[in-house]
């Protein structure tokens, strides 16, 4: 007669293996952060990488066009705090109502902290967005970095690392990995087709939304690590 196992609660299904990781992700975080501080003077001090912004900006103007500008309004719209709050409330009840209380926390702490970092680097920084003329759409915050961006890159991320780890169906895990990487990227784009950002602005949302979710799975498989040891 075969012994029944125990199934390891949803908590413990994705992240069994991450302890094992933190030396590798700690490495990541300083290097990502050592980017971001170095963009970061560079924009403060308008020198180095931003003598592309203006060059990236005039492209993007002299491509503008139907049906892409039309296309570009409705994923930036998709990427706003709004779609991402409510992306991020549907799967932390989610994970609440499957017995995973603790991924359900770092989902919510992850998206939560991505709107609190805008809200404090963009003070610190007080850098203007594009001159209003090249604007499509109305933004009347700071520049740098770029919320959409930052905000998509952080809430989509901590979903995929969350949410695909329980799909079955390696095809499907992988096809939707990729849309998740092409919908920050394609988010970040169109703020600046859309002329409310500059190009440095949007790879800060990049670089920060990818170190932010990787301080905070990190921490969450620190913690868990400890717990089951």
């Amino acid at each position: 007669m075969p012994i029944a196992t125990r199934r390891p609660p949803p908590d413990d299904v994705a992240w069994s293996g991450l302890g094992r990781q933190l030396p590798r992700a700690a490495g990541l975080i300083a290097a990502l952060t050592a980017v971001v501080i170095a963009l970061t003077w560079q924009v403060c001090a308008d020198t180095g990488i931003t003598v592309i912004d203006q060059r990236i900006l005039d492209w993007m103007i002299a491509h503008r066009g139907e049906p892409l500008t039309t296309v570009t309004e409705v994923i930036t719209d998709l990427g706003d705090t709004l779609s991402m709050t409510v992306l991020a409330v549907i799967v932390v009840i989610g994970f609440v109502l499957r017995g995973a209380p603790r991924t359900a926390v770092l989902v919510g702490v992850t998206s939560l902290g991505a709107g609190v970092l805008v809200r404090v680097i963009k003070p610190l920084v007080d850098r203007q967005r594009p001159p209003e003329l090249t604007r499509l759409v109305v933004e009347p915050s700071l520049s740098y970095p770029s919320g959409h961006t930052l905000g998509t890159t952080a809430v989509v991320g901590i979903v995929a690392l969350t949410v695909l780890p329980h799909v079955r169906r390696r095809w499907v895990r992988r096809t939707a990995a990729v849309i998740a990487v092409l919908f920050a990227i394609a988010v970040g784009l169109s703020r600046v087709y859309l002329g409310v950002h500059w190009s440095t602005d949007v790879l800060a949302g990049w670089l920060i939304g990818l170190l932010w979710v990787t301080v905070c799975v990190t921490v969450f498989g620190w913690a868990r690590a400890r717990i089951t040891e």
